[in-house]
C-alpha cells in the first residue's frame, strides 16, 4: 500500500521562516510526525495541516523549548495534542486498523506473532476489537503501538519521534501489547499462548 508523504506546507499556508534549528528538527521529524497523524486520521491533507500547525506553534516558543531537558518530547506532545483533538472528533483509528487487519497488511506480523486469529473469527471482527482496544490505551502506549505497528517504525525510530529512549519504547511496547492481548483474549479473539517479546 502506497501512502502519501509529508511535504512542506508552502502552497497550502503562507511560508513562515522557522528558526534554523527548528528547520533542522523539522527535516528530522516531519515524516514520522506525518505518518503518525495519517495513521490516526486517515486523511493526508488533515495530517499535513496538523504537522505544519505543530511546527508553527513550536516556532513561537522554540527558544524556550530548547532549554527543556527533552525538547523532542515537548515537540511530540505538541503534535499529539493536535492529533488527539482531531482523533476524538473523527474517531477513525478503529476503522483504519480494522481494515488493515482484514486485508492482512500492516498488522499481519504482529497478529501472527501473537498466534492471534482463532478459527472461524472474521479478520474484520478482530480488527474492530483491536482498534477499539488501541483507542483506550494511555497516551504513550497508544503512540508506541501506532508508530511501531501501524506506521511501521523500529524501536530506534519510535524513540526518536517521541523524544524518548529505546528502553522506554520497549517497555511501553510490552505493556501496551499485554493490555491489548488481555482485551482480545477476554473476547476470545486470541488463542491462549505466550506472545513473543517484540524488541526490534
Amino acid at each position: 500500500m502506497t501512502e502519501p508523504s509529508f511535504t512542506d506546507a508552502a502552497g497550502t499556508t503562507p511560508r513562515v521562516d522557522l528558526p534554523i534549528t527548528l528547520e533542522a528538527f523539522q527535516r528530522l521529524h516531519a515524516d514520522a510526525y506525518f505518518d503518525y497523524a495519517y495513521a490516526c486520521l486517515g486523511d493526508a491533507g488533515l495530517a499535513q495541516e496538523l504537522v505544519s500547525e505543530a511546527f508553527l506553534e513550536l516556532a513561537d516558543c522554540w527558544d524556550r523549548v530548547l532549554t527543556y531537558p527533552q525538547p523532542a518530547a515537548t515537540a511530540w506532545a505538541a503534535l499529539r495534542h493536535l492529533v488527539e483533538v482531531e482523533r476524538d472528533r473523527l474517531g477513525r483509528l478503529e476503522e483504519r486498523v480494522a481494515f488493515s487487519v482484514a486485508l492482512r497488511l500492516e498488522w499481519e506480523p504482529w497478529l501472527d506473532d501473537l498466534d492471534a486469529v482463532t478459527t472461524g473469527i472474521d479478520g474484520l471482527e478482530v480488527g474492530m476489537a483491536l482498534g477499539a482496544a488501541i483507542k483506550e490505551l494511555p497516551a504513550a502506549k497508544y503512540d508506541v503501538i501506532v508508530l511501531r505497528f501501524v506506521v511501521g517504525l523500529k524501536v530506534a525510530g519510535t524513540a526518536l519521534a517521541m523524544g524518548t529512549d529505546e528502553a522506554t519504547v520497549k517497555s511501553l511496547t510490552t505493556q501496551a501489547r499485554t493490555k491489548l492481548e488481555g482485551r482480545l483474549r477476554s473476547r476470545r479473539l486470541l488463542r491462549p499462548g505466550t506472545a513473543k517479546e517484540d524488541q526490534e
